[in-house]
């Protein structure tokens, strides 16, 4: 379980990068082609829950809609990839173990551990923490798989650590 995600996570992070390095490219050619969706395995930049401009209306002109798809896929690059290449199927999981903690972003450090039993008998698991920093301020740190499917298909693997958040 924690084998595979060692293999795994450095393959997430680099496919990140790239997509985050190349997102002008990206955004242009939904931009220009006035598409939601890049098709086939391009679609593995950007989000897949969602489509290139995220959660807002696509933009009418070319250049709202390369800025908006830019944003989108700083914000969330590799997503597609995350869950359909390196996920796995969310028919069948069941949750065998679970710390229960829920109350993330409330300005507290709080933690939670979850342990994913895939429909082919593979584990999984998601460990997601809030760690408190001076100043108002926290890290949201989140590695393993998501322990919710977005799309309701695919849990995507998740790599995160954000110093950067602030307690609303």
């Amino acid at each position: 379980m924690y084998a595979r995600y060692l293999l795994v996570a450095p393959l997430s992070l680099a496919f990140n990068l790239f997509v985050m390095l190349t997102a002008p490219i990206w955004a242009a050619w939904a931009a220009v082609a006035n598409v939601e969706r890049l098709p086939g395995v391009f679609a593995y930049v950007h989000t897949h829950d969602d489509d290139i401009y995220g959660f807002v209306d696509k933009p009418s002109t070319i250049w709202g809609r390369f800025k908006t798809a830019c944003w989108w896929l700083w914000r969330n690059p590799g997503y597609g990839f995350d869950a359909y290449v390196l996920g796995f199927d969310a028919a069948g999981v069941l949750i065998v173990s679970d710390s229960g903690v829920v109350d993330f972003d409330q300005g507290k450090t709080v933690s939670r551990l979850v342990v994913l039993l895939a429909a082919n008998g593979r584990r999984y698991f998601s460990y997601r923490r809030d760690q408190m920093l001076p100043g108002n301020r926290f890290a949201k740190i989140w590695i393993g798989w998501h322990w919710h499917a977005n799309d309701g298909r695919r849990h995507m693997i998740k790599v995160m650590f954000n110093p950067f958040r602030r307690v609303s």
